[in-house]
């Protein structure tokens, strides 16, 4: 039984943006885990990054659910 209001396009939209999103969070991981190994950034900054992609993926969710609550 499909779900109403999310067709097989809207849903590989969906899955675009979460696998982009998450590709850039996987970047700047590195990225950030290289800047703590050579000691050129404080490691609190590494160490609260996972909290801050915790942050980042619910506003992308609530982003999400309100601009579809538009288009009801």
């Amino acid at each position: 039984m499909p779900i109403p209001g999310l067709d097989e396009y809207t849903i590989r939209s969906y899955l675009n943006k979460f696998l982009l999103l998450l590709g850039i969070v996987i970047i700047i991981y590195a990225i950030l885990w290289i800047l703590a190994e050579l000691k050129l950034i404080p490691v609190i900054i590494f160490a609260i990054f996972p909290q801050i992609v915790l942050l980042l993926v619910g506003i992308f969710i609530v982003y999400i659910a309100l601009s579809k609550r538009k288009s009801y």
